[in-house]
């Protein structure tokens, strides 16, 4: 360790680790157990100075097994004491934020920055003002009297574990801030972005491989029945078709289920209409020749036909 300094204050105790962030060669301090108080400090060679202009606070941190309920939050700590001294009452006051803005709460790395201005503005992301309420304390300074940064400092308790940070920096030109986000967060965010990506994939793709394996060994076998077979060499086609693009296993489907309902209902509806056009028709019975002929001619012309010919019979 050396460079930094575990707090001994008591019920800080849980356990920093310096270990390799998930998936990359990139070390950083590691919060290792849950439900634990963890404190650290770095003090610097040298304190920074925000009197003498911009001072660009930045880091990263990585919430490796997401967010339950945890802190992953640097400390900037003067010398000796808080932060900003009110020069009415002579305390030292800690200011936060009320509204912050949201971080994201996924498992990949992300960065943090911080920019302080001489003309006493803070940029997080875009520009943040101080909300304008009563306050009988309230004081202005035609310069800014920032306090020196002497040390960074992490304070949190934690419900769970996995969070690391990385890459802390102070520095007085924001170009040295996007430099390192470029050549330090960039690719490893870029990274995780795929692997993240690639980690999604396969819980959807192996339920529908496995859905669409299915339904091709269902098609074949369709394919082999016997009253399919005059159409058995379209349905392999469109199943082979189906195989090389698996997004259109659907459509696939539905065509063969026509094919089938057709093929099923000529078999049904069909043998039937051939039934009704073989079955024979009534003939007349008569006592001649003669009458057979005139009835005969009689039945083509007129419907009425066999009811004559009964009553020519009886007068017989």
């Amino acid at each position: 360790m050396g460079r930094w300094i575990v707090s001994e204050k008591e019920g800080y105790n849980g356990e920093w680790k310096h270990e390799k962030s998930e998936g990359h060669d990139d070390y950083g301090l590691l919060v290792s157990e849950p439900a634990r108080k963890y404190a650290i400090v770095k003090e610097l060679d040298e304190p920074a100075s925000l009197k003498d202009g911009t001072i660009v606070l930045q880091f990263e941190t990585r919430l490796q097994k997401g967010l339950e309920c945890g802190g992953a939050y640097l400390k900037y700590l003067r010398p000796a004491g808080g932060w900003h001294k009110n020069p009415k009452s002579g305390e030292y006051v800690e200011h936060h934020l009320k509204f912050p803005p949201s971080v994201p709460h996924d498992k990949l790395t992300h960065v943090y920055t911080a920019i302080l201005k001489p003309d006493n503005e803070l940029q997080i992301l875009g520009i943040w003002k101080p909300q304008e309420i009563p306050n009988p304390d309230y004081f202005e300074l035609d310069q800014p009297e920032f306090e020196p940064i002497a040390a960074v400092g992490i304070e949190i308790w934690t419900m769970q574990d996995g969070i690391l940070f990385d890459n802390i920096l102070i520095a007085q030109d924001e170009k040295v801030a996007s430099s390192i986000r470029d050549t330090t967060w960039k690719p490893k965010f870029d990274i995780e972005k795929e692997k993240e990506k690639a980690d999604e994939a396969p819980a959807g793709a192996d339920v529908l491989g496995g859905f669409q394996k299915k339904v091709f060994e269902l098609l074949y076998q369709v394919a082999e029945l016997s009253f399919l077979s005059e159409h058995k060499d379209k349905i392999t086609e469109l199943i082979e078709k189906a195989e090389k693009q698996p997004i259109i296993t659907i459509g696939v489907l539905v065509s063969i289920v026509v094919v089938i309902l057709t093929v099923f209902l000529k078999l049904i509806f069909g043998g039937k209409k051939a039934k009704v056009e073989k079955k024979p028709e009534p003939v007349a019975e008569t006592s001649n020749k003669e009458g057979s002929g005139d009835e005969k001619a009689e039945e083509n012309e007129e419907p009425a036909a066999p009811v004559r010919k009964r009553q020519t019979r009886r007068e017989n």
